[in-house]
């Protein structure tokens, strides 16, 4: 591990990243684009541009270059995952869905979900211009009035970008716009870097968006501007003559280097320093780039970073390849690396502009998250068409060379270290140092079972979710599988609908997955998660599992050697040596020869130990009972004796039971002060419940007892210590580690809320990156019509206003009826703000994706259909249309019975 000092105290690790980047829909797609130097900017054909609206005079102008970085249906988005109504989707522009998108998929790649993150969440970033809203929605309502202008504003203007995610996300740190031009998104990982590094952030989310319409679209070259002829980039190169735009989003998920390492986190790179500058006026114009001002945010990063140049191997340029800012460029890095290094032609250099154009906004973390891969993967990627170099670029006296093949990045006596460079017309510029993550020795791997969690709000994206896993797992059939059951139980939220798997490697994980996929079925969560517990005795057979089970849960271990020290205190043994072989790490070749007050010691221990971790983890029982010695820890789980005189009781029976005297039992059992049980008990009354047992005693009356309680009450029946014996209830067990590990899967499946990390607690344990949630996307989009005239969105379908789980009883809803006209009215209102075609009358607005300014607007447009006087407190407070409904003739009546008492 590196123990540079510096690194530790002020490095910033990346810890999880999301893309949507032309040719690339996620960070792997995007390093193999760039591995193999594949050139993803789209030349268009006649046809496309014509079917996206652009005038044929227009295209077949000879200025006109048909070329663009494009996303592949910019318009797709997931609106019910994130709350969001149809209405709501087609009103917001698909730069800020997207950037909402792959700020929820940057946080599952870093395994966290901020729900219950106990610090706080930043996000820093910025956007382009509207151009969806000026293409699209500000042609829909040209006359538009208050309303709509507010809808317009909060879905498409810059400064709710963060907020929304922020909103959304529930995230809690600062939520800042960033606007600087292309410069942006490196800006905001400079400033997200200062949140944490200041403490008012503990995790920090921080990139860029720009998604520009119509998505296929050229442009025409001008002589003098920054725009390609061609529609390529050609960083550095003699034939460079500009840029090429680009569409595309970027996220980062960023942290302390220190406590990432600390938390087990996965870095994939480290930020050791960044720098943020302006030229001023020292340059030819406002749109000119300066040498000076780039050089000096260079080496202010650099000494941010501690680091000496020489020890920088590669440079991810700003690299517009234009004739004038390449050149300049290269002159201002090479000003600030001579201030230190008079080294030639030893780092690297390299624009992903080359590869999928000119991001604008986006364009800063595009650069940083290709830099990044390339750190993890240790490989250089080709900078594109680069044949012969500048004339007015001086390489051969300079520190750098053009990289234009994939590389080793061979490492030297210091870690590998990398800049990143962005700079935004204005002159905003930010550089960015990087070196490669640290060392981290991988925890070992105690547990021989692993339960892999999935979840998903639909049966759809649940099965693709399987689907999604098992292909991972193909790909990757080495991973470390504690730590991806790890991630899966910790970093992922847990939705209602859940399919869990518990296996042994990869294969039988992917083979149990395929099978999930296939069948296509999903178990709903339980209504009553009510459990029973039954504490049987640990027999001799068992031991091996209690072997495994000290083993494999540290946090079981650790209670079951402090119940070991309670029974020491009680029966006076000495009892070091068998809890050194029950928890000895590898096992004997032979489990432990037990003599019955051991095994009887033993066994209380053990079934209280299970009963306290599954407590650990938020589980409860609801009643609870036991069989021989058993029947002792369940009287201590429900409250009835404490461990000490739960053990001195299970020692005293063992004695009978080994020719003892029944006086003495008696003796002991009279001498145990008992408690009112706080959780119901079996006892051997007749199968009674009772809350204050008599002292329990032996027999078959359990499972009869057991009977009867279920019959009043259905439970999931739990055995701890051994499987119940010819059961036919499905019991689930745990008295080993394949048991232990079944039974919380089970019981997470059917949506119990389990405290994953409480069973980690004291041991190590590390994230690695998974396959995200595999949203279900729609096309929001408002289309513009064909003659030209005001465009609006189609109008939605009148739905039935009954909720379907409520028939209309015969007659009491016919037209006519005055109720159901004012149901049917609320009905339309809530459909033309929510945009849904169909609406239960009794579903929260907030459940149909609506939010406080949806329902002004619908108390607006019931105020303007009933001119009566309303209580709009009242209106503002109902939940629902049938609560609206409620509300508006409760005024009715009170306005009747004003009328009247006033004639009278």
């Amino acid at each position: 591990m590196n123990q540079d000092e510096a690194l530790w105290e002020q490095g910033i690790a990346v810890i999880g990243m999301s893309v949507r980047f032309p040719g690339a829909g996620n960070p792997e797609a995007f390093w193999d684009l760039l591995s193999r130097g594949i050139h993803a900017v789209r030349q268009f054909s006649d046809e496309e541009l014509r079917e996206a609206g652009i005038p044929e005079e227009i295209f077949n102008h000879p200025q006109y270059v048909k070329a663009k970085g494009i996303l592949d249906e910019p318009e797709l988005f997931d609106a019910e995952f994130f709350g969001m109504s149809p209405r709501e989707a087609e009103w917001t522009d698909p730069q800020q869905r997207l950037f909402l998108e792959c700020g929820y998929e940057a946080l599952e790649d870093a395994a966290y979900v901020p729900d219950t993150y106990a610090g706080r969440i930043g996000v820093f970033g910025g956007c382009s211009l509207s151009t969806y809203m000026l293409n699209h929605i500000a042609r829909y309502e040209p006359h538009s009035g208050l309303e709509e202008l507010m809808k317009l504003m909060l879905g498409n203007d810059k400064d709710y970008l963060t907020s929304r995610l922020s909103y959304k996300l529930n995230l809690k740190g600062p939520g800042v716009t960033v606007q600087t031009a292309c410069s942006t998104s490196l800006v905001a990982v400079h400033m997200a870097c200062q949140s944490l590094l200041s403490g008012e952030s503990d995790m920090a989310l921080a990139g860029g968006s720009t998604v520009t319409f119509p998505n296929r679209a050229g442009y025409r070259y001008q002589q003098g501007l920054i725009t390609s002829p061609e529609g390529v980039c050609r960083a550095f190169d003699r034939e460079a003559q500009g840029t090429v735009f680009g569409n595309g989003v970027g996220v980062v998920v960023l942290k302390r280097l220190e406590k990432a390492v600390e938390d087990g986190d996965f870095v994939y790179a480290v930020i050791r320093g960044s720098a943020v500058n302006n030229d001023g006026r020292l340059k030819a114009g406002f749109t000119a780039p300066s040498p000076e001002g780039q050089a000096e945010v260079i080496a202010d990063a650099l000494a941010s970073a501690g680091v000496h140049p020489d020890t920088v191997s590669y440079v991810e340029a700003h690299g517009t390849g234009t004739s004038v800012g390449d050149p300049i460029e290269i002159a201002g890095l090479t000003m600030a690396y001579r201030q230190w290094t008079e080294r030639s032609g030893f780092c690297a250099i390299g624009s992903v502009k080359t590869n999928i154009g000119h991001l604008d906004c986006a364009a800063g973390v595009a650069g940083l998250i290709k830099t990044v891969l390339a750190l993890h993967h240790r490989q250089i990627p080709p900078s594109l068409h680069f044949r012969e170099p500048n004339p007015q670029i001086d390489f051969l006296n300079s520190p750098f060379f053009v990289n234009t093949k994939l590389s080793d990045w061979v490492a030297g006596s210091s870690p590998r270290r990398a800049g990143v460079s962005s700079f935004g017309i204005g002159a905003t510029n930010a550089h960015v140092v990087l070196e490669e993550a640290p060392d981290i020795k991988e925890a070992e791997s105690a547990r021989p079972w692993h339960a892999l969690l999935l979840s998903a709000k639909t049966e759809p994206a649940l099965v693709a979710a399987c689907g999604r896993m098992s292909a991972y797992l193909s790909a990757h059939p080495s991973a470390p599988m504690e730590e991806i059951a790890f991630t899966t139980q910790v970093g992922r939220k847990a939705y209602p609908l859940r399919s869990a798997v518990v296996c042994r490697d990869a294969e039988e994980a992917r083979r149990l997955l395929d099978r999930r996929a296939a069948e296509g079925t999903v178990r709903p969560p339980a209504e009553d998660q009510a459990q029973a517990w039954l504490f049987l005795p640990w027999e001799e057979n068992k031991l091996p599992g209690l072997l495994e089970l000290c083993r494999s849960e540290p946090v079981f271990r650790h209670g079951l050697l402090q119940a070991l020290e309670k029974a020491e205190a009680v029966s006076g043994m000495s009892l070091s040596g068998l809890a050194s072989a029950l928890c000895a790490d590898p096992p004997a070749a032979e489990p432990p020869q037990l003599p019955p007050r051991l095994r009887a010691i033993v066994s209380v221990a053990a079934s209280c130990s299970v009963a306290a971790f599954l407590g650990e983890l938020g589980l409860q029982p609801a009643l609870v009972g036991g069989e021989e010695e058993g029947e002792y820890a369940a009287a201590c789980i429900a409250g009835v004796y404490p461990l000490e005189e739960a053990i001195r009781l299970a020692i005293a029976r063992a004695s009978l039971e080994e020719g003892g005297e029944e006086e003495a039992f008696a003796r002991v059992l009279g001498s145990v002060s008992r408690a009112a049980a706080q959780i119901p008990y079996l006892n051997e009354r007749q199968g009674e419940l009772g809350h204050d047992p008599d002292p329990p005693g032996g027999g078959r009356w359990l499972r009869m007892a057991l009977d009867l309680a279920l019959e009043e009450r259905p439970m999931r029946v739990i055995s701890i210590g051994a499987p119940l014996r010819d059961d036919s209830r499905d019991a689930l067990s745990c008295f080993d580690a394949l048991s232990l590990t079944e039974t919380l899967a089970v019981l997470w499946e059917a949506g119990c809320d389990l405290d994953w990390p409480a069973r980690y607690r004291l041991e190590k344990r590390c994230r690695v990156p998974l396959p995200t949630y595999p949203f279900e996307r729609k096309r929001y989009t408002l289309r513009r019509p064909e003659d030209g005239s005001v465009i609006r969105a189609a109008e939605p379908e009148i739905a039935a206003c009954a909720s379907p789980a409520e028939p209309e009883a015969p007659g009491r809803l016919e037209d006519g009826d005055p109720r159901r006209m004012l149901e049917r009215n609320l009905s339309r209102f809530y459909q033309e703000v929510l945009g849904l075609p169909q609406i239960d009358i009794h579903t929260p607005l907030y459940e149909l994706g609506g939010d406080s300014l949806n329902k002004m607007q619908v108390i607006s447009r019931i105020r303007e259909t009933y001119p009566v006087p309303l209580n709009v407190k009242r209106l503002y407070e109902a939940q629902t249309i049938a609560e609206l409904a409620d509300s508006i003739e409760l005024s009715f009546i009170e306005l009747l019975e004003q009328d009247q008492s006033i004639k009278e």
